[in-house]
C-alpha cells in the first residue's frame, strides 16, 4: 500500500470515528430522570449553603437497611473499596459553603464537598469529601475525606421523595437535614456571621461604597442595629459626617454614642442637630427619645411636642402615644 493510500485510510477512519461520536451524542435524548435533580440553598448571615442532589422515591420499597444498606458497601464497579451511601441518587450529592463553617462543632473550610453518609440503626456518619465530581460513591476513597461527624437519626413523618432542607435557623446557624421515608438526619452548621459581615463591610468600603457618606453610614447603622463593634461603628459614622454631615448621619452618630453610654455627648449631638436642621422633624423626635432614655422627661416632652408639630401625618399618632405615656395620661 502506498503512503497516499495509507493516508486516505487513516483519514477515512478518523472521519468514521467522528461520525460515530456525533451520532452517539445526538442519540442522547433529554428525558426525565427516575430520580430528578434538585437543589436547595439557605443563607446564614452572608454565608450561602447549597446542596445539589438527586431525589429518589420510596415506591413502596423498604429503604433503611435494604435499599440503602447499613454500613459500607463494596461495588462490583470501580476500584472495589468499601463505600458509603451517596446520600441521594445519580451523581455525588454536593454541598457548597461560601465561607468557612463549623459542622457539629468541627471546622470545615469554604468550598464544595461530596456529601456521603454511613447509615446504621442508631448512629450515622456524615462525610465531607474533597471529591465532589464523581458519579455516586463507586470511586469513593477514604483518603479524600476532609471531615467526618456522627449524628443520631430522628423519626419523622413519611416523605416519599428524598429531600434536603434547613431548620432551626438563627443568625449564626442552621440545621441541614436529609428527610426520606420516616427518617430525618440532621447536622448543625455554624457560621461566624459577625466576623464575615465585618470583613465584607471593610472590603466594600474599599470600593465604590467608600466614596460616599451613605456607604459609611450604612456600615455604622449595621453596627448600631446589631449592637456589635460599636467602636468601629463610631469611626465609620464620623467618616460619614466628615464627608457630608447631614441630619441623617448625625442622628446615627447620636444613637451610637447613646449605645456606648456616652449620654452627654449624644445629647449634645442631637441638640446640635435641631439647631442645624430646624425643619427636620426626625431630629426633634430623636432628641426627645434620647432625653426620655436619659430620664429627662420634661425636656423630652418639650421636644416631642415640637416633633409632633413638624411630623408628617403618618407619624403624629405614634408621637401622641409617646407623649401620653411620658405625661402619665
Amino acid at each position: 500500500m502506498t503512503k497516499k493510500s495509507i493516508k486516505s485510510v487513516v483519514t477515512i477512519g478518523m472521519f468514521l470515528c467522528t461520525l460515530i461520536l456525533v451520532q452517539t451524542a445526538e442519540a442522547q435524548l433529554n428525558l426525565p430522570r427516575i430520580s430528578p435533580a434538585a437543589s436547595v440553598t439557605h443563607t446564614i448571615g452572608l454565608t450561602k449553603v447549597t446542596i445539589d442532589y438527586s431525589s429518589p422515591a420510596v415506591k413502596g420499597r423498604e429503604v433503611w437497611g435494604k435499599l440503602v444498606p447499613y454500613g459500607l458497601t463494596t461495588f462490583a464497579f470501580g476500584p472495589g473499596n468499601p463505600a458509603p451511601w451517596r446520600a441521594g441518587a445519580n451523581e455525588n450529592t454536593v454541598i457548597t459553603f461560601t465561607h468557612d463553617v463549623k459542622i457539629e462543632g468541627k471546622d470545615l473550610a469554604a468550598g464544595s464537598y461530596g456529601l456521603f453518609m454511613i447509615p446504621s440503626e442508631t448512629e450515622w456518619v456524615i462525610i465531607f469529601s474533597k471529591n465532589h465530581t464523581s458519579w455516586g460513591s463507586f470511586f469513593y476513597d477514604e483518603k479524600e475525606d476532609v471531615l467526618r461527624v456522627k449524628v443520631t437519626p430522628v423519626k419523622a413523618e413519611f416523605n416519599e421523595w428524598l429531600a434536603y432542607g434547613f431548620d432551626n435557623n438563627t443568625a449564626n446557624s442552621a440545621d441541614a437535614f436529609l428527610h426520606w421515608e420516616k427518617l430525618k438526619i440532621k447536622f448543625k452548621i455554624e457560621v461566624d456571621t459577625e466576623k464575615i459581615v465585618f470583613e465584607s463591610i471593610s472590603n466594600q468600603l474599599k470600593s465604590t461604597a467608600g466614596f460616599t457618606w451613605l456607604g459609611w453610614m450604612q456600615a455604622a447603622t449595621y453596627c448600631l442595629g446589631t449592637n456589635q463593634n460599636l467602636d468601629m461603628g463610631l469611626k465609620w459614622i464620623n467618616q460619614s459626617v466628615a464627608m457630608d454631615g447631614n441630619a441623617t448621619n448625625r442622628n446615627i452618630l447620636g444613637y451610637i454614642l447613646m449605645a456606648q453610654k456616652k449620654t452627654d455627648e449624644a445629647l449634645n449631638v442631637f441638640k446640635e442637630n435641631i439647631k442645624k436642621y430646624p425643619d427636620n422633624w426626625n431630629a426633634f423626635d430623636s432628641l426627645g427619645e434620647n432625653l426620655a432614655k436619659a430620664g429627662k422627661t420634661e425636656e423630652a416632652v418639650k421636644y416631642y411636642k415640637l416633633a409632633h408639630k413638624k411630623a408628617p401625618a403618618q407619624q403624629k399618632k405614634r408621637i401622641e402615644g409617646i407623649l401620653e405615656k411620658l405625661q402619665g395620661k
